[in-house]
């Protein structure tokens, strides 16, 4: 990114942590995740690793708005995969309908290039930075069930490469189901979806994916696994099916705002 750019970016996020802590909850978040695992798996397959990775995502906001990094490395060489900053406003939080409108910015995913230069390694990381906007509707048809419809627009930041992705979109159906436990002591969470995927003006991708979280009760650390299957490709590629393993430590923090 050229220099004004990074400023103006730099100068966003620091805007929004204070517009998060002269929010009038008294009471804020810090929670957190990492994730090590098999085989990072990504929604566009192009992202994909295939290979053993680190997933770091925090979490930090009041009852509205909130703001998640989330940060990605390929554990072999600890090769930095990708780093995004979510955003989160909670429109109207309250009831049956739900609405939110978030994104992403700013979102850099590293893909390597095979370069022919005497001075430089064969294959370099190179950043393609975007920005996504998010809006997303939920309907909760009881306390154990609920669904969630996303959309997602991808916006490139600056064209640094021929094969960048110069535009994309995401329509993620979500359903939104309470956590089974055993005996108060052990839990199953189960995270389907449907999402559909087009990059540019290519033909349209459908997928169905989940994730199944196995964890003990007030205990940090649990196991999880995330499988992806293609419905149809369209004009996308990849595996047949994709799914990975980890262990994950998770941390939650409230904090309470000074009178």
């Amino acid at each position: 990114m050229d220099s004004p750019k990074s400023v103006f970016i730099y100068l966003f996020i620091l805007f929004s942590y204070g517009l998060i802590f002269s929010q009038s909850d008294k009471t804020f978040f810090i929670r957190g995740n990492l994730n090590v695992n098999n085989n990072g798996i990504d929604w566009v397959p192009l992202f994909s690793r295939d290979k053993p990775s680190l997933i770091t995502n925090f979490s930090f906001g009041g009852e509205r708005l909130s703001i998640s990094p989330l940060i990605r490395y390929e554990l072999d060489g600890f090769q930095p995969w990708g780093f995004d900053i979510w955003w989160d406003y909670k429109i109207k939080k309250s009831g049956k309908f739900n609405f939110s409108i978030g994104g992403v910015f700013p979102g850099i995913v590293n893909q390597k290039i095979t370069v022919q230069d005497e001075d430089l390694p064969t294959t370099i990381l190179q950043p393609w930075s975007s920005a996504i906007i998010k809006p997303s509707i939920s309907y909760f048809f009881n306390k154990n069930f609920g669904l969630n419809l996303s959309y997602f627009e991808i916006i490139p930041l600056k064209l640094v490469n021929a094969n960048q992705i110069e535009s994309g979109r995401v329509i993620i159906l979500s359903p939104q189901i309470k956590s089974f436990t055993i005996k108060n002591s052990v839990y199953i969470r189960w995270e389907p979806l449907l999402y559909a995927l087009q990059i540019e003006d290519t033909e349209t991708g459908f997928f169905s994916a989940q994730t199944i979280n196995f964890g003990i009760v007030n205990f940090p650390f649990s196991i999880s696994t995330v499988m992806n299957k293609p419905i149809d490709f369209g004009d996308l590629t990849g595996k047949k099916f994709d799914w990975n393993i980890g262990l994950n430590y998770s941390f939650e923090l409230k904090l309470v705002k000074a009178k």
